[in-house]
């Protein structure tokens, strides 16, 4: 016995798909998901629609509002992998870490331009952190932040700091192009 709402049976998917794809488009569009992981989004949402159709009671508005979320969360993952390979490299940086010469010397340039743009707020936490070695509630102590308020600080410092680094990137691309 065929469900009330047909979009459910697994036969009746493309259809769905196609009534919401202008939707969909326009939530990549403005979620800004490049087009090489627009497709892995997509396919992740149609698993996953596939998993719970039958608990979906509207599947268009299911489908969008989960596509949305969903590419919210692309960004956070993005975001957070950056800041960690920017947490890395500040790490492996500061302890004098042994790429190429003038590979260290590019990134060193780079990284001290991007700490210097920062606030002074910013330039203190990063400086004790990683400059010296501090664990964040020393850092806390040291700058007169509580010990649970540092983690914060620290989230907003390296978004600062990854901010500064994306932006000086397009600027070196197009200066090595000239």
């Amino acid at each position: 016995m065929r469900h009330a709402d047909q979009s459910r049976e697994p036969d009746e998917l493309p259809a769905l798909l196609e009534r919401v794809s202008p939707d969909l488009a326009r939530v990549l569009y403005r979620f800004r998901i490049p087009a090489q992981d627009s497709d892995d989004l997509l396919q992740e949402l149609v698993v996953q629609f596939l998993e719970n159709r039958r608990r979906v009671e509207s599947p268009e508005a299911w489908l969008v509002g989960t596509f949305k979320f969903r590419c919210a969360l692309y960004w956070r993952r993005r975001r957070r992998n950056l800041v960690e390979a920017i947490d890395g490299a500040i790490l492996d940086e500061l302890a004098g870490g042994s790429p190429a010469r003038q590979e260290h010397d590019d990134l060193s340039r780079d990284l001290s331009r991007a700490i210097d743009e920062l606030s002074e707020r910013c330039r203190s936490f990063i400086r004790l952190r990683y400059g010296l070695g501090y664990e964040n509630p020393e850092v806390a102590e040291r700058l007169g932040y509580s010990k649970t308020g540092i983690r914060k600080i620290s989230s907003r410092c390296l978004d600062a700091l990854t901010d500064e680094i994306l932006s000086i990137e397009p600027a070196m691309e197009a200066f090595e192009n000239a």
